[in-house]
């Protein structure tokens, strides 16, 4: 008797932990998620203002895929917690490495920019609570 009321316990904390993880979660999400796409709107308005709507080009889609895969990773997330949080990581990396291989495609000079990882760094902060998030409901459930 006195087992099940500590499982019980340890159940509901673990619970309340992932609730609260996936809270912070979706906070950090939605907040990034909006930065991003007000930059990415900004820059293509005043790109649009100065020189005209020329389609967009391959240099814009370095950064312009990665920061959609990331929004829809993030959608995810509201579904399948733990494959919204691989995305999210995935989203991350594409995003880190993103100005790298623009270098690298538009230069003979590679670059490594570190900025970038840091930039995009609440992706893999996001994506990891997700993924624990995920881990702990199922613990709970069992």
């Amino acid at each position: 008797m006195f087992l099940m009321i500590d499982k019980t316990a340890e159940e509901a904390g673990r619970e309340r932990s992932a609730k609260i993880l996936r809270t912070i979660a979706r906070i950090i999400g939605i907040i990034i998620t909006v930065f991003f796409l007000a930059m990415l709107i900004g820059d293509a308005v005043q790109t649009i203002h100065d020189e005209g709507f020329q389609g967009i080009s391959a240099e814009s889609l370095f950064i312009l895929l990665p920061a959609l895969i990331a929004l829809v990773a993030f959608i995810i997330t509201w579904w399948q917690e733990y494959i919204g949080g691989i995305s999210l990581v995935l989203a991350y990396l594409l995003l880190s490495f993103s100005p790298s291989v623009h270098s690298i495609y538009y230069e003979e000079v590679p670059r490594f920019y570190i900025g970038m990882f840091l930039f995009a760094l609440p992706y893999l902060v996001t994506g990891i609570l997700f993924m624990v998030a995920s881990r702990l409901s199922k613990r709970a459930a069992n």
